[in-house]
């Protein structure tokens, strides 16, 4: 499978290339004429590892409506967490002569053989917004994830420093920080520590920040986060921060924080922008979450995927070695969100009706 020429350009640039591209592609007929004889409309198949949380079930929606909005038909499969079923679903797409395969892997190294077949049967492979540990991975479609964690730890660290105090003071304790990762199974999850030390160690190294406690959670699970903080909280720790993957994690931190009386004190960042974080986030017992344009990422998946499916060329911002080679990767940016900026990014954007965000405080009154 070879990989197409890697044009980069700006994100904006890129989704009205797109655009353009699309309306070309429904002209040109550049259809696989094989394929083309075994069915009338193109066919997509969507490997999902899970749609539990908040964010892949409107993600889905979105995949769907766009896809059959281009003409064509999106064959979904949803393996519940499993890795032996997302393989067979794989492997089900693949015989059903699927044009392309959108895959979000529950492991990014669990699925070499499968993809390996749906190389030997042309079938190109888009993974999405997590990367598959595979030489023939066509695309990588995802948002900046070291950028997220840099993101999210500097509003921290920002929050932090406006006490201003003295460091050098023999009486200064630096600010104690537990830091729950993602699944380790998950590219992101590395990805993202990657930038939360990038943001972090120069303040750890000054004697500003101490890393208390930090731990990875697998499959995402809630109950990690609340096992941490309860167990530092039941010792006695001074905890001030906490840095939490998702917002699913973040939820569960703070839960134990309202147990203990802390939430609010303690000052929690995360990224997804769910309704229950941006509604923690005027509530004031959450600091920030990164907002993350899934419309965009979808749509946008959706659209290479159809054209993809017609023989064009793959278009990308930038590359991504997945420890095989180096694959061509659109990069999409993401935001950090806190109470001064939540009208105009998340709410502005249309991701949540104001009303929802401020549900909590509305009924209070």
């Amino acid at each position: 499978m070879k990989h197409g020429r890697i044009v980069k350009v700006s994100f904006m640039r890129l989704i009205a290339f797109i655009c353009i591209m699309t309306m070309t592609f429904t002209l040109s007929g550049c259809i696989d004429k094989d394929k083309a004889e075994k069915r009338d409309k193109i066919m997509i198949g969507l490997s999902l590892d899970s749609i539990v949380v908040e964010r892949w079930q409107r993600e889905l929606e979105i995949l769907v409506a766009t896809v059959n909005e281009l003409g064509a038909e999106l064959n979904v499969q949803i393996a519940n967490e499993s890795i032996d079923k997302q393989t067979e679903q794989i492997q089900y797409l693949i015989d059903q002569q699927v044009d392309v395969l959108i895959i979000v892997p529950n492991d990014a190294k669990a699925f070499y053989d499968v993809i390996s077949e749906a190389e030997r049967n042309d079938i190109d492979v888009i993974a999405y917004d997590r990367l598959i540990m595979h030489p023939d991975v066509d695309l990588y479609v995802s948002f900046d994830n070291v950028e997220i964690g840099r993101g999210i730890t500097k509003r921290l660290i920002d929050e932090f420093r406006k006490n201003e105090l003295d460091t050098s003071d023999e009486s200064f304790k630096p600010y104690n920080l537990l830091i729950i990762n993602g699944d380790p199974k998950d590219n992101n999850s590395k990805l993202l520590n990657e930038g939360i030390y990038a943001a972090i160690q120069e303040y750890i190294d000054a004697g500003f920040v101490n890393v208390l406690d930090e731990t990875w959670a697998n499959e995402w699970r809630e109950q990690v986060a609340k096992d941490l903080v309860e167990e530092n909280l039941s010792k006695g720790e001074r905890i001030d921060g906490i840095i939490a993957a998702n917002d699913v994690l973040a939820t569960g931190a703070i839960e134990i924080l309202s147990k203990w009386r802390k939430a609010g004190e303690v000052l929690v960042v995360s990224q997804d922008a769910e309704l229950s974080a941006c509604q923690r986030i005027v509530e004031k017992t959450q600091l920030a979450t990164a907002y993350k344009p899934i419309y965009d990422l979808a749509s946008t998946t959706a659209k290479i995927a159809v054209s993809m499916a017609k023989g064009e060329k793959i278009i990308a911002n930038d590359s991504i070695y997945n420890n095989y080679d180096n694959i061509p990767y659109l990069k999409l940016d993401a935001y950090v969100v806190d109470l001064d900026n939540m009208e105009s990014v998340v709410i502005k954007s249309g991701f949540h009706r104001k009303e929802d965000i401020y549900r909590n405080i509305n009924d209070g009154q």
